[in-house]
């Protein structure tokens, strides 16, 4: 191998470490979190429907669904399609669409489908399968790779100790590093770099590029299109690290915080129940803010709920449940209750659950809801953004970010690290390795 080549191994996983590095702090305001994601759970996540927005969840992620396919008026973020502070576990399936990408700060045992490229990052061990289909992308494993992972288009994988199980495939001009020994099967198609920083054992197959390696060499090597195989002194691969910060410090402390304010503030608005109905008369202030306060029994002996903004461009509603045993305040609304044209007013109405222990919406619901002390439960769709303590879902979350505003007496103001860049920076990154081997390729040209 010439030096031009040592210098482009050594250099492809700093590179790949890069994709899971932050730009800067971010702040998030209560408008960010809110118009950013669609789901905000801070325990576990467990559902087999559809999220159409973005999701950030603090503990574990169970199930199978598919995120981001419609995020409609959703604010641009930093963070991922997915974000997962916990392990990803019981082998569901998940579809990423849209290239937002997914972040999973634990292990993966699950199968994520990137419908559009984007970036995959795993703090710790994988062994599920990561498929990166309809663009270019990246994937990073902090820890042994023992599932599959899969590139369409090109990009870079990084393994940040061995590479074991169903192994990597890739098509198209694509960078693999692997921090340890490989035991598995290692296809690259369009040619591309292979780094191994340890011994060979499984089957490597190169169509074009060339691989170096450090350790022994006792697996199957098929070389074909001019690829190379050599084994070097070392190699400088760089492990990938989390830079999620704390969930709680992010958004569990300020979203709770938040309920409780909004719970102290005056109501100037009133509803009313009459034959079976229940009417939301909003009476806006001088900036357009209408403030409710309920309680929970207001829904039981009813059937139907009508809002009416009446010019309000934000309405809070703060509601109470008021039929609590000891702490335990659970609430289900009614079966046969239902919200007329919920997606007309889902982006102006907020629902403050401040007391809520367990909460169960039956039918479709309009208007976000701030739950922090809940677990939550849906048989229908939710039109808004969910934040819960934990959800269980049997319906779908769509995408209706709330644009209202919050009353000046209220703050929100957080401070988190940024977490794996968005595909845009990816794609610089593989542009400086789509450049690197360029280079080589020139100096190889011109050599012959």
């Amino acid at each position: 191998m010439n030096g031009t080549a040592l210098r482009i191994a050594g250099l492809i996983a700093p590179l790949a470490a890069l994709t899971v590095g932050p730009a800067h702090a971010d702040t998030l305001s209560a408008s960010d979190i809110f118009s950013q994601f669609n789901a905000v759970i801070f325990g576990n996540f467990a559902s087999s429907s559809d999220v159409e927005g973005r999701t950030v969840v603090g503990g574990n992620l169970t199930g199978g669904a598919t995120f981001d396919l419609n995020p409609a008026a959703a604010a641009a973020s930093s963070f991922s399609s997915l974000t997962v502070y916990g392990n990803t576990t019981y082998g569901g399936n998940y579809n990423i669409n849209n290239g937002g990408g997914v972040t999973i700060a634990g292990t993966n045992n699950v199968s994520f489908n990137l419908n559009g490229g984007g970036s995959a990052y795993v703090g710790g061990a994988n062994s599920g399968n990561i498929n990166l289909s309809g663009g270019s992308g990246n994937v990073t494993v902090g820890g042994t790779n023992s599932g599959g992972l899969s590139l369409s288009y090109g990009g870079s994988v990084y393994v940040g100790a061995g590479n074991t199980g169903r192994g990597i495939s890739a098509n198209g001009n694509a960078t693999v590093a692997i921090n340890g020994s490989n035991s598995a099967n290692l296809t690259l198609n369009g040619g591309g770099t292979v780094s191994l920083n340890g011994s060979n054992t499984g089957t490597i197959s190169l169509n074009g590029g060339s691989l170096s390696y450090t350790g022994s060499q006792s697996g199957n090597l098929n070389l074909n299109g001019g690829a190379t195989a050599t084994k070097v002194s070392s190699l400088n691969l760089t492990a990938a690290t989390s830079t999620l910060g704390s969930f709680a410090t992010t958004f569990q402390t300020p979203l709770t915080a938040l309920s409780t304010q909004l719970n102290s503030l005056a109501a100037n608005s009133a509803a009313k129940s009459s034959g079976g109905a229940i009417t939301f008369n909003a009476a806006p202030d001088a900036s357009g803010i209408a403030v409710f306060g309920i309680n929970t029994s207001l829904f039981t002996p009813n059937s139907t709920v009508t809002i009416n903004l009446e010019g309000a461009t934000s309405v809070i509603i703060n509601v109470n449940v008021d039929s609590c045993v000891s702490s335990n305040c659970s609430f289900s609304l009614p079966n046969s209750l239902n919200f007329n044209n919920p997606t007309g007013y889902a982006d102006t109405v907020l629902w403050n659950f401040v007391n809520a222990t367990n909460l169960t919406f039956p039918n479709e619901f309009g208007g976000s809801i701030l739950a922090p002390l809940a677990g939550v439960s849906n048989n229908a769709p939710i039109d808004g953004t969910l934040v819960a303590a934990n959800y269980t879902g049997n319906g779908e979350l769509h995408s209706h970010p709330y644009t209202g505003a919050f009353p000046g007496t209220v703050t929100l103001s957080t401070t988190g690290a940024v977490p794996a860049p968005e595909p845009g920076s990816l794609a610089l990154i593989g542009s400086g390795l789509a450049g690197l081997a360029a280079i080589r390729r020139r100096k190889t040209r011109k050599t012959g």
